[in-house]
């Protein structure tokens, strides 16, 4: 596989028509019977890959957080299926870097469209991020302000939102909001090298792999370098390889389509080699010595190989869903509606995870009592999400604007049409009330 360019990858433009990664719109549906990719507004094509990618990668988030949910710290195969389960924090950083390259690389907004970009990001992933961190931070701030004064409830609320932990699944939406301050960097660096993309990619590794390394096994730090490594988790650098491998595949997506369709049996391969990576990493971490929880942190080394892999996994799978797929068909439908909802689904979803990690955890076995918090968390946040979609609460719970019914009449310029957002969706974090399940304040080394 070449990083050579091509005219047609540099000219994704417009918005991806897609909410494969959550910074682009939801899905609008193909004309019916035709097998050819829609056209957005912007000019870029539908990536109906990215609808799989992003689907699979979601259903993975509400898994990791199940399982972490009810496998005990040290236990080693729950842990070791967390490591695996890990990857979806990578995925999503790359689908975020993808979708906004793949939307702006032909057309960097600058000037008054820049404004214009930052202001919508603030309102549909800003705005649902202010919401939710009052929410899941009620307790603390009201706990903190009736023992120490209003004033310092309103500290407690303001250190919540700039640290991302008032939840363990909001860091997120604080690390996408950097990913959008960023973009007009992002898209000067991979414009600019397109011809050296794989160095530029390469050197990113090298960089990912340092900041891992020191996040879990440096020695302990202080002042400044104290606090980068206690908030690594909701900042952007240390996730700075996914972004950029996301971005590199946009400049190239013909080129890794066409890679990946030929290469398909070798794809296999790398997905079983990069599990076996991750898996022989966790042990040799745990035979030295240190807790299984740890072993199995999202921010251990191997990350790299095992993230890359499966995300060209995933993305393999979206290319043979793509070629079997039937527009406007009831699997094509529920996927579109499933990246529709998504970003709605992860921020509430916890509220229903920990109810049920509270009332199972100690009643039923591992793995059935993981199972079941994963299906109803799943089954009862998305039914949330498309009752709040109809109502005025939809833009905080979704991140889109409110649906519309269609008109009675049945005009067509009354009925809906998913809103082009630019929401994030995330990936897991790390702990279910106290317990620590392994992403982002990890266990670490000092």
């Amino acid at each position: 596989m070449t990083l050579a360019p091509s005219p047609a990858e540099h000219a994704p433009g417009g918005t991806l028509n897609s909410t494969f990664s959550g910074t682009a719109g939801s899905t609008a549906g193909s004309t019916a019977g035709s097998r050819s990719d829609s056209a957005p507004a912007g000019g870029g094509r539908h990536v109906h890959e990215a609808d799989v990618v992003r689907v699979l990668t979601f259903i993975a988030v509400i898994g990791v957080h199940a399982t972490g949910g009810t496998v005990d710290n040290g236990s080693y195969s729950g842990n070791a299926a967390l490591m695996l389960l890990h990857f979806t924090r990578e995925a999503f950083f790359v689908l975020t870097g993808f979708v906004l390259v793949h939307s702006y690389a032909s057309r960097p907004p600058r000037g008054a469209g820049l404004r214009r970009f930052w202001l919508r990001r603030l309102l549909l992933v800003g705005v649902p991020y202010a919401v939710w961190t009052a929410v899941y931070g009620a307790s603390a701030v009201v706990s903190r302000a009736e023992t120490d004064g209003f004033r310092a409830g309103l500290g407690e609320f303001s250190q919540l939102l700039i640290s991302g932990d008032a939840h363990y699944h909001l860091y997120f939406l604080l690390v996408s909001l950097q990913v959008y301050l960023v973009l007009p960097l992002l898209l000067a660096l991979v414009r600019h090298a397109r011809r050296a993309l794989g160095w530029v990619l390469a050197g990113s590794a090298v960089l990912q792999f340092g900041i891992l390394q020191e996040i879990q096994y440096g020695p302990p730090r202080h002042g400044i370098l104290g606090w980068l490594r206690e908030n690594c988790h909701a900042l952007l650098p240390t996730y700075q390889f996914w972004v950029v491998l996301g971005a590199v595949a946009a400049m190239r997506l013909d080129a890794v389509r066409a890679w990946t369709g030929r290469h398909r049996g070798l794809v296999a391969l790398i997905v079983l080699g990069g599990a076996g990576a991750a898996t022989g990493w966790y042990a040799a971490v745990v035979r030295s010595g240190r807790p299984p929880a740890f072993a199995s942190s999202v921010f251990q080394p191997v990350m790299i190989v095992w993230g890359t892999a499966i995300v060209v996994g995933l993305f393999t799978a979206g290319q043979l869903w793509d070629a079997r797929r039937i527009a406007a068909s009831p699997p094509d439908r529920l996927l579109r509606v499933g990246s529709e909802l998504s970003f709605g689904v992860y921020l509430v979803h916890p509220i229903f995870v920990d109810t049920l990690v509270d009332s199972l955890r100690d009643r039923l076995p591992v793995p059935l009592s993981t199972l079941i918090i994963m299906v109803v968390a799943l089954a009862a946040s998305t039914a949330l999400v498309a009752l709040a979609r109809r109502t005025p609460l939809s833009l905080v719970v979704s991140g889109r604007p409110m649906r519309r019914q269609p008109a009675q009449n049945g005009d067509p310029a009354a009925r809906a049409t998913p809103a082009r957002v630019a929401s994030t969706v995330p990936a897991p974090n790390v702990t279910i009330g106290s317990r620590p399940i392994g992403d982002a304040k990890e266990v670490r080394e000092g």
